[in-house]
């Protein structure tokens, strides 16, 4: 099994790609720490994965202390973290408050700061650990509407990349996988509503959670152990392919 006995945090995995993340390594053998603002939610995957959960609002960075703190108490330490808790925005650069602007970068970024510094602090303690970050093509290129979803998505490219250089003495591996459209209820309204997207992905189909959480489960385990600093598509060749702006 290739995360046997592994402590991995999946934030927002109660459904879509983080649920998808978090079932593929439950089945590898990790305890798996299930994490939504939702505590139903959260407790009924992680019965169904035999996990753990804690409930909270990566908005906030007290909930992420508590979060933390919970898991130091019940598991002594953290192996692994995945950050995918993201929240869309539609607007562009100029309709866009700034209400709206500081709502979802402390979603979309400063989130997964707090969530890397509390996990690396636990991580080098034992000297070794792995974070991977969930982006979107957006971040590359930018994305007609949904200005500010893109740009947090450009920051946590950053993001990954800064964390990488700046863990790698603990030997701590930081990567970021960029989720193309992939069959969700956000991908499937976007494919329902713009069917010449299709054509951008040279692969011909729409992904699935599963792509992602394989791509995930490979950058978790020892497989990868000299791997850091990437930023990986998972996206059908999409992005790679393009020449102009996409959404994603």
């Amino acid at each position: 099994m290739l995360l046997k006995d592994k402590i991995a945090l999946v934030t927002g995995s109660t459904n879509n790609i983080g649920l998808g993340i978090a079932r593929a390594f439950a089945r590898e053998g990790a305890k798996v720490v299930i994490h939504s603002r939702h505590e139903e939610e959260c407790r009924k995957v992680a019965a169904e994965l035999s996990g753990d959960y804690f409930a909270a609002d990566v908005g906030k960075a007290d909930q992420i202390e508590k979060m933390f703190g919970h898991i130091k108490k019940k598991h002594a330490r953290l192996d692994i973290l995945v950050n995918t808790v993201a929240h869309s925005s539609k607007d562009g650069i100029l309709e866009t408050p700034l209400e709206e602007w500081e709502r979802i970068m402390a979603i979309n970024l400063t989130g997964y700061f707090l969530c890397i510094q509390h996990a690396a602090r636990m991580m080098k303690k034992v000297g070794r650990g792995v974070i991977i970050n969930i982006s979107a093509a957006s971040g590359e290129r930018g994305s007609p509407g949904g200005a500010i979803y893109s740009i947090s998505k450009g920051a946590i490219n950053s993001l990954t990349r800064q964390a990488a250089v700046d863990l790698a003495p603990y030997k701590i591996r930081v990567n970021c996988i960029i989720a193309g459209i992939v069959g969700t209820p956000l991908g499937s309204k976007e494919m329902g509503n713009r069917k010449t997207e299709y054509d951008t992905i040279p692969l011909r189909r729409i992904g699935q959670p599963e792509d992602v959480a394989e791509a995930a489960l490979f950058l978790a385990s020892e497989k990868a152990s000299y791997i850091t600093n990437i930023i990986l598509p998972v996206d059908g060749g999409r992005i790679n392919s393009m020449g102009s702006a996409t959404r994603g």
